[in-house]
């Protein structure tokens, strides 16, 4: 039995003792009510989304598709959670603006539709993989464009971030030995982030504390390598794959461990990470290691996502398992664009 499972049990055990004990005399109101466990509130909210089976990307050929079928009424509800000034250079059509950092603002949710769909992007995918799972935790309708948006067209100053290129990659080495968590367990992080004992509050709260902090989402490549060959192994982050199985036997970053990312929610798998260490989650072209990352991290957990996933790290196509972004694909002919506020 897990120590949260214990701790929870133990609880539950003095409280029935206590009810026991009570005269005739006492009131009616029975004891205080416990308070939320906000950990376990904001790790319900995610599994509904990280552990169903709603696809977390949209093409933007199939986004392109949907608004020019003819029928309005099917149309998604597009927001971009690219900086204002970025917005203004150029955005999808009939899009909206809503800050990534900003958009765990009660204010800023309170202009989403709950009953339409709502297709997020930002510049690669990246924080549109944040976004996309914060509103997904709050029971929005959401699904990140892939690739954000360097698919939707090929204007560099609309695009004002550098797209992944392969020139760029590096081609680190990497390994097929297998790391297995040992039989250690850890407590999971104490989170609190409201004084609200609401659940969707609560998830709010914790949405709003991750996108709001200082912490970057994303880490390069050359930045993670450089930790892990500095010489001091004490500043070594854990490194997950949140790939699937398969793909994580076919080479792996060194050392690494792994979660497939539809279980990164699930209590047994939490239980063998340590909350006080720095976590450096990846998966193939960094989406779906965008949502493992939120998740962790509205969860209280201290994760960064690997940028551009395996792909930024290996050109081996086998390891790779999946394709990166490649101009002129994925509807980077270039679809319309609307500039202004």
């Amino acid at each position: 039995m897990s120590i949260r499972k214990l701790t929870a049990l133990l609880a539950l055990v003095m409280s029935l003792g206590w009810m026991a004990g009570c005269s005739d005399d006492d009131d009616d109101k029975g004891p205080d009510p416990q308070p939320t466990d906000q950990f376990e509130a904001a790790r319900g909210s995610l599994a509904t989304y990280v552990e169903s089976t709603v696809a977390p990307t949209i093409n933007a050929a199939d986004l392109f598709a949907n608004l020019n079928d003819g029928n309005t009424t099917n149309d998604p509800y597009i927001v971009s959670v690219r900086s204002a000034t970025d917005f203004a250079r150029g955005h999808v059509p009939g899009a909206h603006n809503i800050f990534w950092k900003e958009l765990g603002q009660p204010a800023k949710l309170a202009t989403l539709p709950r009953d339409r769909q709502i297709v997020v992007y930002c510049y690669t995918g990246h924080t549109g993989a944040v976004s996309t799972t914060l509103l997904r935790s709050l029971g929005y309708q959401a699904v990140n464009m892939k690739f954000g948006i360097m698919s939707w067209t090929p204007n560099a100053e609309v695009r004002a971030q550098t797209p992944f290129r392969e020139a760029d990659v590096p081609d680190y080495a990497v390994e097929t030995t297998a790391h297995e968590f040992g039989s250690a367990t850890f407590q999971p992080p104490d989170l609190e982030v409201s004084d609200s004992g609401d659940i969707l509050e609560i998830t709010r709260a914790a949405a709003e504390a991750y996108v709001s902090g200082t912490a970057s989402p994303v880490i390069s490549a050359s930045a993670l390598f450089a930790n892990l060959n500095d010489g001091n192994a004490a500043n070594d982050p854990l490194i997950l794959s949140v790939r699937s199985r398969a793909d994580y036997d076919k080479g792996h970053i060194p050392g690494a461990y792994n979660i497939p990312w539809r279980e990164i929610t699930k209590l047994e798998k939490l239980e063998k990470l340590d909350p006080s260490r720095e976590i450096v989650v990846y998966c193939y072209t960094g989406h779906t290691g965008g949502v493992a990352t939120t998740a962790l991290c509205m969860m209280g957990y201290k994760a960064t996502n690997l940028k551009h996933g395996m792909c930024g790290w290996t050109k081996d196509a086998t390891v790779r398992a999946i394709t990166p972004f490649v101009e002129f694909a994925e509807g980077a002919e270039g679809y319309p664009i609307e500039t202004g506020d």
